[in-house]
């Protein structure tokens, strides 16, 4: 499929998410299918038509609640 870059900064294509949070493409489609498992956080992501788009403050929420050792 053919990546188009969105101009809106609000949200990220795979590729986008990417080169920006460095998370693989394979490991981005490993993490959505996590919800399907319990206890399993799954990335956030929404999906429109065929395209998978991620919303930024959604997956800086994300990546802060994986955070280790943290009080």
């Amino acid at each position: 499929m053919k990546d188009i870059q969105i101009q809106n900064k609000e949200w990220l294509t795979p590729k986008q998410l990417e080169a920006e949070f460095g998370i693989t493409i394979g490991t981005q489609n490993k993490m959505r299918l996590r919800k399907n498992y319990e206890n399993e956080q799954s990335i956030p992501f929404a999906k429109v038509g065929k395209r998978i788009l991620y919303l930024r403050s959604d997956i800086n929420e994300w990546l802060l609640s994986l955070r280790q050792g943290v009080k």
